[in-house]
């Protein structure tokens, strides 16, 4: 009876173990959930920088991802702190949805980052895919937006297949990101180059998502999770491997939320390098920073922003 007793209690404790996990916190999964309001935005002379992986063949690394700048980043009045990190070569493991993993297949991603963020009044989840080229960068953008009716010449529409492609997982389920999709949150899938840069945010007290509410600044906060391919490409350009046109900002502002009628302004910060060619966004002012000066085409909105600005 006492083996048998003893043999039930190291049973439970595995169990536990397995469920909590060394550091004693919950192993909860990730939802598999997308947000409510989901946009690409592509970039300008890092798409031409950063390019291809054979023009920037070093891996990524979990230092460079998440030390440093990104172990906080604030910005637009906004203090956000790294949680949770991970970064794998099994990208797939990073997603669910057997669309997007093909997807993410098919531009022969190599890894895959992820992390989460919290502030006082947002959370939010940070990943970054490293694809082949920029190509395969905008299709796995494109294979992430929610199927929906297309319009087609005539004013007709096409439905598509239907199901959901699939979204990016968070590297941690446990609270608040347990919440991740039940509130009204957003997201901005960013072509940089060869990767492929997600930030999806969530107002902490949001419970519904029909509370509709603008996302602008904490998702220009967060697309400051790029700094790190804003070196590689300052890195390229100083040892002359890199395009002749210069860097952008830090981040690339957002723009209107698109269905609605609701739309959410953005804008950019500085960065670091030279001058170079984008486009000057609209909306909130961003943070300045010492960066390069964009020049370009206006975007749409109220205020200008300081950067360079995605419109909507």
């Amino acid at each position: 009876m006492a083996g048998t007793l003893v043999v039930a209690l190291v049973a439970l404790g595995v169990v536990l173990y397995v469920q909590l996990g060394a550091d004693g916190e919950t192993g909860q999964a990730a939802p598999q959930t997308r947000p409510v309001m989901y946009r690409v935005i592509d970039t300008g002379s890092m798409n031409e920088v950063l390019a291809t992986r054979e023009k920037d063949d070093r891996p990524l690394n979990e230092g460079e991802l998440f030390e440093n700048n990104n172990a906080e980043i604030s910005s637009q009045s906004i203090d956000l702190t790294l949680r949770d990190s991970d970064l794998t070569e099994d990208c797939a493991a990073a997603v669910w949805g057997e669309k997007i993993q093909a997807a993410l297949a098919q531009a022969d991603c190599t890894q895959a980052g992820r992390a989460t963020y919290t502030s006082e009044t947002y959370f939010g989840v940070t990943a970054v895919f490293n694809l082949a080229d920029v190509e395969g960068s905008r299709a796995v953008a494109a294979a992430l937006s929610e199927p929906e009716a297309q319009a087609q010449e005539g004013g007709e529409s096409q439905e598509g297949d239907g199901s959901d492609p699939g979204f990016v997982l968070s590297p941690s389920g446990a609270e608040p990101f347990d919440r991740l999709g039940r509130g009204y949150s957003a997201s901005d899938a960013i072509v940089s180059g060869h990767y492929l840069v997600l930030v999806w945010v969530q107002p902490t007290g949001s419970e519904s998502v029909e509370e509709r509410v603008s996302l602008s600044a904490p998702l220009v906060a967060l697309a400051n999770f790029r700094d790190p391919l804003y070196r590689r490409m300052v890195q390229l350009e100083d040892s002359g491997t890199g395009s002749e046109q210069g860097s952008e900002g830090t981040t690339e502002g957002t723009a209107g939320e698109g269905s609605q009628g609701t739309g959410t302004d953005g804008a950019g910060t500085g960065g670091t390098g030279t001058t170079g060619t984008g486009t000057e966004g609209t909306g909130t002012t961003g943070t300045g920073g010492t960066g390069t000066t964009g020049t370009g085409t206006e975007g749409t909105g109220t205020t200008g922003g300081t950067g360079t600005t995605g419109t909507g």
